[in-house]
């Protein structure tokens, strides 16, 4: 028997909105405020859509949030306080109210629990698209410095290098196999990320460069070896690459902050780049020195710059048009005072706590994330050494939304989702596909043992569903009414599987309110109405279909894929007793079910076949051949095999059977032979001896959709002609003779006990 404990158990993946979001970020932030707060905007609609659950989270978890939440959350409140106290106008409140904002992004990726793989691959585009676009403008001679989209060199270097340094902390995301082909990604994008940097001019992100190295060579070694060392080198060879090619104007820029600096030092120069920062950072000083507490005013920096210079303090020079002290760690102070100061290192420490304690943990997938937010801290820290990462905008909510994305993220890799309590499976077509569809709620029922199992599908269905052991319920399409969703609702379902995907049952179950709404990503409208999507790509198709229903599970973190030996176990049907098949099965003969017809599904075998197979058969007279269908099936019969049911050993039971009459028939029978139709898996899943004929075509080939059984024989040609247009005239069907089958039968009998 096939346990649970077989599967790998992953992170819980979902919500194709915040997979996207999550691409999107880095790449907005790098385009313009305005995309980056759209990105905040519908972030946080998302939270107060699902606030009641969201805030649990938040509050099962506040023993890790605490610290963070309350750093954002203490510097809003300051400032709401500032605004009243100082009676300052309420624009100073945007940038608080964007980190409190912020804190939004911890729950909606606990809570959504988008792929991790869609943030990798989206860092790694933007440092890429970065590079690109910063080419583009300095060697095309538009621009002297690239600022891509930004309208702001320095922002845009720094942002691009911080892409790129999270980037190559994903090197342990590109090992899952649809991302093995892609290894290099994270070392191109860190690359991509220097070059966009060395190309913006923004002198102070090489300065991040020795913050941001340590923490990468430590841990970064413990998760990927040596092939960490190879990224730092060749960072560090652009580095030096940079510095000897004129061309890049790293070296020119170097030696003029020298020459900046000696000037200012030797002869008071404030006029020049670097000068002109110097100047800013001594009046900061100037101010914290008068106002320790809670210094100028976050709005007063350019007035009190003025006032030092009215006094005679500073001189006159281009730094008095500066409204910044072109450094966090000294526009804090000066503005805000100790309070201010205390704040901001809060925002840092608080989040580098975090992510230090997630390195120290067992690593259950969140090594990476959390090394990538040590570097993002890292690399805050160093940018705000020559800029006001927290004064402006951008930068400010950059970091904000990917330190929590970051939180986010680590929570929903360490901490499992919910175990659902009560799993809708919907599979409203044909028998065959209910029936192979049954393992998969065998397999919830071991994975899930507590948790309630109902089945939905057409009430023709019914019958079959109700025999499987692992169905705590049978719901069908009838009885749901005309109010689907209501319907829905009242089941309780906290979890639905589109095992066949249909428009109105999605629709039904988003509007029933299911927690969990598990469809194919290559259904539209399941963008909609689904919140966990699998991708059914191309390779799956080589699955069995009882096989490929358990891709349903990947995103509520169960990665397992039944080997084909092990599905027949988890079927869990009993044979049901049924007066009339007890009546048709009475006597010691060998009775052989024999189903030419499919419903028009599939290859059939041709009736000529089946008439010659029976006329083999009858020269035993302890052999009973019965031959079922559909009344609608009998009356072709009667019309396209009349020779068939005018033989002496068949009897014709077309259409006198109800499904559970069937079912019991099947059940008692001892083998059948059919086409890829639905009584052949029913047999195969109730243990009998089956011979399945199936064309070499796919997908309708036995890859797909052989009979699974202990007994089950699966017959075809090993090539196929190609040329079958015409389903009718299959060749390849017609080229399976009734000796193979015949041979088939016999070897059953031999076998059978005496």
């Amino acid at each position: 028997m096939t346990t649970a404990s077989t599967s790998l158990l992953v992170p819980e993946r979902g919500s194709p909105l915040s997979s996207t979001l999550l691409f999107a970020l880095p790449a907005l932030a790098l385009t313009s405020k305005d995309g980056l707060g759209l990105v905040q905007f519908i972030i946080l609609l998302i939270f107060l859509r699902h606030l009641p659950k969201v805030v649990r989270g938040y509050l099962q978890h506040w023993g890790e949030l605490g610290g963070v939440t309350l750093a954002f959350f203490c510097y809003f409140l300051v400032s709401l306080l500032r605004l009243i106290i100082d009676e300052q106008p309420l624009r100073t409140l945007d940038g608080p109210a964007r980190l409190l904002i912020g804190l939004s992004c911890i729950g909606v990726m606990f809570y959504l629990r988008p792929r991790i793989r869609y943030f990798w691959l989206g860092l790694c585009v933007t440092s890429i698209v970065a590079a690109a676009v910063a080419s583009w403008q300095v060697f095309s001679g538009e621009m002297t410095r690239a600022v891509g989209f930004t309208h702001h060199a320095i922002t845009f270097g720094d942002l691009a290098l911080a892409s790129g340094l999270m980037a190559a902390c994903g090197l342990a995301a590109f090992r899952d196999p649809r991302l093995a082909r892609l290894q290099w990604l994270p070392g191109l994008a860190l690359l991509a990320g220097m070059l966009a940097s060395v190309l913006s001019g923004a002198r102070g992100s090489w300065l991040a460069l020795p913050l941001v190295l340590v923490p990468l060579l430590t841990y970064g070694r413990r998760l990927y070896g040596r092939r960490v060392y190879t990224m730092v080198a060749l960072a560090l060879g652009l580095m030096v690459l940079a510095c000897l090619i004129p061309a890049s104007g790293v070296a020119a820029r170097a030696a003029l902050a020298l020459g900046d600096v000696r000037a200012y030092l030797d002869g008071g120069v404030a006029s020049t780049s670097v000068g002109i920062r110097l100047e800013l950072w001594r009046a900061s000083l100037m101010m914290f020195a008068e106002h320790p507490w809670l210094g100028v005013g976050r709005d007063n920096f350019d007035a009190a710059l003025h006032a030092l210079a009215a006094a005679g303090r500073l001189q006159q020079s281009p730094a008095l048009a500066y409204s910044s002290a072109h450094n966090d760690l000294l526009h804090c102070p000066a503005t805000g005072g100790v309070l201010d100061a205390s704040l901001l290192l809060l925002m840092y420490i608080a989040p580098l706590r975090y992510f230090t304690a997630e390195l120290r943990r067992p690593d259950l997938g969140q090594h990476s994330l959390a090394l990538a937010g040590v570097v993002l801290v890292a690399a805050f820290i160093g940018f705000g050494l020559t800029d006001v990462m927290f004064w402006l905008m951008m930068p400010k909510v950059f970091y904000v939304m990917m330190v929590c994305s970051l939180i986010g993220m680590c929570l929903a890799v360490r901490h499992r989702a919910p175990t659902p309590r009560r799993i809708l499976i919907t599979r409203t077509d044909n028998i065959g596909d209910v029936v192979l569809t049954l393992p998969l709620a065998g397999y919830l029922k071991q994975l899930y043992p507590q948790a309630e199992i109902v089945f939905l599908c057409r009430l023709y269905a019914a019958a079959v569903v109700a025999q499987c052991r692992h169905v705590d319920r049978v719901l069908t399409v009838e009885e749901l009414g005309k109010d689907v969703a209501a319907s829905l609702r009242q089941t309780g379902c906290d979890t639905v599987l589109f095992a066949f995907p249909r428009r109105e049952w999605a629709y039904a179950a988003r509007r029933a309110g299911i927690d969990r709404r598990v469809g194919s990503a290559r259904r539209l409208y399941h963008w909609l109405t689904c919140n966990r999507l699998v991708n059914f790509s191309s390779p799956l198709q080589r699955l069995h279909e009882a096989q490929l229903s358990f891709k349903l599970l990947l995103p509520l973190g169960v990665d397992y894929e039944p080997p084909l030996d092990e599905i027949w176990p988890l079927y869990g049907l009993d044979t049901p007793r049924h007066p009339a098949a007890d009546a048709v099965l009475a006597g010691p003969q060998f009775k052989l079910i024999l189903h030419p017809k499919s419903n028009g599904n599939g290859r059939e075998w041709p009736l000529e076949h089946y008439t010659a197979l029976a006329r083999m058969l009858g020269d035993d007279a302890s052999v009973r051949v019965l031959v079922t269908g559909s009344p609608s099936e009998g009356e072709l019969l009667a019309q396209q095999a009349p020779a068939l049911l005018a033989l002496p050993n068949v009897e014709n039971l077309c259409g006198k059977l109800d499904l559970a009459g069937f079912t019991a028939l099947i059940g008692g029978c001892d083998g059948l032979v059919a086409s890829g139709t639905g009584p052949l898996h029913l047999a195969a899943a109730l243990g009998r001896p089956v011979a399945g004929l199936f064309p070499p075509i796919k997908p309708i080939d036995p890859v797909r959709w052989a009979a699974l059984g202990p007994r089950a024989t699966n017959l075809v040609q090993p090539n196929g002609c190609g040329h079958c247009a015409d389903p009718a005239k299959c060749s390849c069907m017609h080229a399976i003779t009734p000796q193979q089958v015949y041979d088939v039968i016999q070897s059953w009998r031999s076998a059978a006990p005496r």
